[in-house]
């Protein structure tokens, strides 16, 4: 067995994350334990269910370290159905607080990933969540919830092969708030040329309208939740028709829908809203959200 580097040996006491959020995205879970790796330096981190950091290096360093963990303390899965909650531009897996713990309730292995949204493409995004669910143990089912940009990102996966697909059955896609026919703003960013990529990254310019089109409808049982003003015309004057302040209900639909909700609501906190969380939970067991 190798010496253990410096980070690893310093990262042996316990301790809490900075944050960074934009640059850490997770490519491991397992009973609310997680292992993030870093967008810009390559290395990982262990953190348990209350995101203190236990371990820091290589993937192989923390993923030991989180067997033996596994081990002393027993740590199981609560369902072998995941629902992975997919974040949306600039958020974070904090975002989903209240519906995370709402699906959990229900008996589901209930986790939002953290991803980089600000730092890499939608592929990016795409390939590290096929890592997350490639790594996967003891999972037979995974159904996704996504909030805005989240949605394009499960859809960049789904349309990719991986390994994971030929073990675990994709249950259900729910889109809240995703703006599937582009997003009419990332239009008005585009029009910035390339230093709108250095300011806001290379997925949101990826959500052009000319872009977004391009993606093919999902394989998969989906479901769509939109949000909106509910007067017609919406909260943004820069936006056709009614929206939630940043997506028209109009760009959230999709061919092929098993359903459709639209529901008084801005878009940034649209899916802590009781109303949804109750949509959403009937949607994944039944494909209806009333």
């Amino acid at each position: 067995m190798s010496e253990p580097t410096l980070i690893e040996q310093l990262s042996a006491v316990p301790m809490p994350t900075f944050g960074g959020k934009q640059i850490w995205g997770d490519v491991f879970l397992y009973g609310g334990w997680r292992i993030q790796k870093n967008a810009v330096t390559d290395h990982h981190r262990l953190l348990d269910p209350n995101d203190i950091r236990l371990a820091a290096g290589s993937w192989r360093h923390c993923h030991n370290n989180f067997s033996r963990q596994r081990s002393q303390r027993g740590i199981a899965l609560q369902s072998d159905h995941l629902v992975l909650l997919l974040h949306g531009y600039f958020r974070s897996k904090d975002s989903f607080g209240p519906l995370t713990k709402a699906l959990g309730r229900e008996g589901y292995e209930a986790h939002a990933v953290n991803y980089p949204s600000t730092r890499q493409s939608l592929q990016d995004h795409a390939s590290q969540i096929a890592t997350l669910l490639d790594r996967a143990e003891g999972i037979r089912t995974v159904s996704f919830v996504c909030h805005s940009m989240g949605g394009i990102v499960a859809r960049v996966l789904l349309a990719q092969k991986h390994p994971w697909r030929d073990r675990i059955k994709v249950n259900r896609l729910l889109m809240i708030a995703t703006p599937n026919g582009g997003a009419e703003m990332a239009a008005h960013i585009d029009q910035l040329g390339d230093i709108a990529e250095t300011v806001v990254g290379p997925s949101m310019r990826q959500l052009h309208p000319m872009r977004a089109s391009e993606l093919p409808i999902p394989d998969v049982n989906f479901g769509i939740i939109a949000g909106a003003r509910g007067n017609g015309e919406g909260y943004n004057p820069l936006l056709p028709g009614d929206d939630d302040m940043t997506v028209s209900v109009e760009s959230t639909r999709l061919k092929g829908a098993e359903d459709m909700l639209v529901v008084n609501a801005m878009h940034t906190f649209i899916m802590i809203q009781p109303q949804v969380i109750e949509a959403t939970k009937r949607y994944l067991e039944t494909g209806r959200f009333l």
